[in-house]
């Protein structure tokens, strides 16, 4: 009697945990395209801000949308191995010719909203 009580109680315990296992895949696999979307976000940012500062100033107000697949290399947009998009947006604070806000949001497929990040970069003449 007590090995079969064993059992049932091992069974469910097992049961139980097997449930728990989906979870942990989608949070595995949320956490691997948020660690990838940052890593593509901050590379944005500095490309951004170095291109500023080595004198290529962005058009103002011009949004940019470019794509990246699961390595981060820019791609084609509207292909199948579009992963991630990248949507870059300058604006240049009023008066301040020399100033740019770099607004970057980096979205993948299933996420809503993706994450986002901005820089102010001052380029002194």
């Amino acid at each position: 009697m007590e090995c079969i009580v064993a059992l049932v109680l091992t069974t469910i315990a097992i049961v139980s945990l097997m449930t728990m296992q989906s979870l942990s895949w989608k949070g595995a696999g949320k956490s691997d395209y948020l660690g990838r979307a940052e890593g593509i976000l901050q590379r944005e940012l500095e490309t951004k801000e170095s291109n500023i500062m080595w004198g290529t100033p962005p058009s103002s107000n011009t949004t940019v949308t470019t794509c990246a697949d699961a390595s981060g290399n820019t791609i084609t947009c509207g292909g199948t191995d579009v992963v991630f998009t990248i949507t870059y947006k300058p604006t240049i604070p009023s008066g301040a010719v020399t100033t740019y806000l770099i607004n970057v949001k980096v979205t993948w497929l299933g996420s809503v909203n993706g994450i986002k990040s901005s820089i102010i970069v001052s380029k002194v003449s």
